[in-house]
């Protein structure tokens, strides 16, 4: 036993001496943030939730198509096939390949729709936000209920106790599920020892048939859509108390050429700058400007009238525009304003 503990500790202290090196970097994160954004710990733990279960369903998903439709015969990829435990999250985790620029940043959108849904939830109960979006299954238009029954499928995938985050699949982007499942399928390799090519043939497989026009964020954009197209004066301004947060988020970013994902994002920024600015743009109604930003803050932050009437619409525009560009073409803007590239090359 004692030979046992001795070994457990060696194994740890190895281990925690190859991260030493970035104990530092860690502890710079936390005491000087390049950001102004906070990060509160229900939004980390809904992370973290969100993570597993992206990590398990995947997994198992792999594991499916790997014993039904390549013949594997593992014990380990058996087991998860048929529901048993996964091991990759912490092997993942621990590794260091779940920390990449594109996987972190999903991360932060879907906990940030989870803290916006939370904060909802404080102004309006369940049963009237789900309310919201019922009206449209009664639509005279049978494309806009059929839009709003496809939505209505789609976020009963993803509503879990509030305030938490339930993962879909069918949410990633084709981006994002790329991110994931290879590493996912790296460590059910390491996991099982397998080293036939059945494993890497399961997700070319899994990533060919991966359908995103079944989450929530596209059904959401479809309906919008089909709103905008068709609504009623009532309908004309968004509302995320009127129509819910999805199609609340998928109206706004349609009205205003952004992304849903922008739109989320900007909600976490310091009073929430940028989506009014978005709001603003969009020519939202001083009073409703008021209402949505009220319904959305989850602070003392109280955004008034007259802040509102002097943000320049012209201006706003602009800016959104800008906004709108790709992020790579915006970070590259940015990086060659450095006034000091000026002098290299002289």
């Amino acid at each position: 036993m004692n030979e046992m503990m001795n070994m457990d500790i060696i194994r740890f202290a190895s281990a925690m001496a190859d991260k030493t090196s970035f104990i530092a970097e860690d502890f710079a994160q936390v005491l000087f943030p390049k950001t102004s954004v906070i990060f509160n710990d229900r939004m980390r733990s809904n992370a973290l939730q969100y993570l597993r279960s992206v990590v398990g369903q995947l997994e198992q998903q792999i594991c499916v198509i790997a014993v039904r439709e390549f013949g594997v015969a593992q014990d380990v990829l058996q087991k998860i096939a048929n529901g048993g435990e996964g091991r990759s999250y912490r092997l993942l985790a621990d590794s260091g390949l779940l920390n990449t620029v594109e996987i972190v940043q999903h991360l932060f959108i879907k906990a940030q729709q989870s803290e916006l849904a939370a904060r909802l939830l404080q102004k309006i109960s369940q049963q009237d936000l789900e309310a919201t979006l019922t009206r449209h299954l009664d639509h005279q238009d049978p494309v806009v209920a059929e839009a709003a029954m496809g939505l209505l499928v789609a976020q009963s995938k993803t509503t879990g106790a509030a305030g938490e985050i339930s993962a879909s699949l069918a949410d990633l982007s084709a981006e994002i599920a790329y991110a994931f499942a290879w590493p996912v399928t790296a460590s059910l390799v390491r996991l099982s020892g397998l080293s036939g090519p059945q494993l890497q043939q399961a997700t070319e497989r899994f990533l060919a048939s991966h359908d995103e026009s079944a989450g929530v964020a596209r059904k959401a954009s479809r309906l919008a859509q089909l709103v905008e197209q068709s609504g009623t004066a009532e309908d004309n301004i968004p509302h995320p108390m009127r129509d819910g947060l999805s199609l609340f988020i998928a109206r706004l970013a349609r009205q205003t050429g952004l992304t849903s994902d922008q739109i989320v994002s900007f909600t976490a920024e310091p009073n929430m700058a940028r989506f009014v600015v978005a709001m603003r743009a969009a020519d939202f109604p001083v009073q409703e400007a008021l209402s949505v930003f009220s319904a959305l803050d989850g602070g003392d932050h109280i955004l008034t009238a007259a802040t509102y009437r002097e943000t320049d619409r012209d201006r706003a525009l602009a800016l959104v525009s800008s906004w709108t560009a790709p992020d790579t073409y915006q970070n590259a803007k940015r990086i060659l304003a450095d006034d000091s590239l000026d002098d290299r090359g002289k």
